[in-house]
């Protein structure tokens, strides 16, 4: 990270945050010489872009594999009606450029996996994370402390929100603030609890403020600290996180492809934060496949909502909406494995736990949509 002289239309666009005491043209020219990669153009996403678009970073990577959805609108608002199936990526990209054309946008349609996460990560002077899956999460995090790369990261469920700065160079990180993964599909993502746009707002634009703290030095970022909001309350508490004694370092993301919903090979060892690959009782099957995995005689069954299946679905796949599913599952009984998807893995990991538990043959396809999505 090294700042950019300012030149006279800069000065001009940017007067405002300039002119604020403590910041002026340093901060500015930092902020101009600086990479930051974001993780997911969604909820989160959407503030964060669009704050750190304004704000003057001058180079930005967006991370997202997923496309436009009408009922992404309430809360995407980077995204619009004209853009539905297209590209999260590149409906931001296009609406990044609009606002600011003199930064530099780059755009990676992947998921992030334990395959690519260093590699993407690798350049970047700070990655914001705003996916939806702790899957995710703990992968950014794990890369980030690989690479000694600060991460600000931040959450919403329900009606509240939290944000934090993780840098294993000055202390603690998600695994000292969560050292246990939460088993998948445990907590509801937003398609099944719903979310307000408002709340994203509040949470993204705290993340993007967080970003340029870290960047420029201004204030006092949330290092070995995490912002709790409670929207209906309106309050913000701050509690001290401190890294945990004994944990061990992560220096490698191999052994705990588990706690990125990556099942592939079930004799890897526990990973350091404690935890083993869950047991499954049908003996040799794992709860978890991969798309290379699935065979074309595979009775695959796409268990989102209608709106979601509206902008696409996988080749062959049958739709079955969770709940009608996990209704009556009596028919899918006895036959064929089930190979269950959804968006992230997230519900389809909890559907597949609870027809297993009445004797169905079923897994979860790691990654969901937005895995099949990110393929070649």
């Amino acid at each position: 990270m090294s700042g950019n002289p300012l030149s006279s239309a800069d000065t001009a666009r940017y007067a405002r945050q300039i002119r604020l005491q403590g910041f002026g043209p340093a901060a500015q020219s930092t902020l101009l010489g600086s990479h930051v990669l974001i993780i997911g153009a969604g909820g989160l996403g959407a503030p964060v872009l669009t704050y750190l678009a304004a704000a003057g970073i001058g180079h930005l990577s967006i991370v997202d594999p997923d496309v436009v959805e009408l009922s992404n609108l309430h809360r995407q608002f980077i995204h619009s009606e004209t853009t539905v199936g297209q590209r999260k990526v590149d409906s931001a990209q296009a609406r990044l450029t609009e606002l600011n054309s003199s930064i530099d946008i780059v755009t990676h349609p992947v998921l992030l996996t334990a395959e690519n996460a260093l590699d993407l990560i690798a350049d970047a002077d700070i990655v914001v994370d705003g996916s939806d899956n702790f899957a995710t999460r703990y992968l950014v995090n794990d890369a980030c402390e690989i690479l000694g790369t600060p991460l600000v990261w931040g959450t919403i469920l329900g009606f509240d929100g939290q944000v934090a700065v993780f840098d294993s160079a000055r202390g603690a990180t998600l695994r000292d603030l969560y050292p246990v993964v939460p088993a998948p599909g445990s907590v509801p993502d937003c398609a099944t609890a719903g979310v307000l746009g408002a709340l994203c707002g509040s949470i993204g634009a705290a993340m993007a403020m967080e970003t340029i703290k870290v960047l420029t030095g201004i204030g006092t970022p949330l290092i070995n600290a995490v912002s709790v909001h409670s929207s209906l309350d309106a309050s913000w508490e701050t509690i001290p996180v401190s890294r945990i004694p004994d944990r061990v370092a992560i220096t490698e993301l191999t052994s705990h492809r588990g706690d990125y919903g990556d099942d592939s090979s079930p004799g890897e060892p526990p990973s350091a934060a404690g935890h083993s690959r869950p047991e499954i009782d049908e003996g040799t099957a794992r709860p978890t496949m991969t798309w290379a995995e699935v065979e074309p005689a595979t009775r695959l069954i796409d268990i989102r909502e209608d709106d979601e299946v509206a902008t696409g679905m996988v080749p062959g796949a049958e739709h079955v909406p969770m709940d009608v599913l996990l209704a009556d599952p009596s028919g899918f009984a006895g036959g064929t494995e089930l190979a269950l998807y959804c968006r992230s893995g997230v519900r389809s990991a909890r559907a597949c736990a609870q027809l297993r538990g009445l004797g169905i043959a079923a897994r979860s396809v790691s990654g969901g949509y937005l895995a099949y999505l990110s393929q070649p």
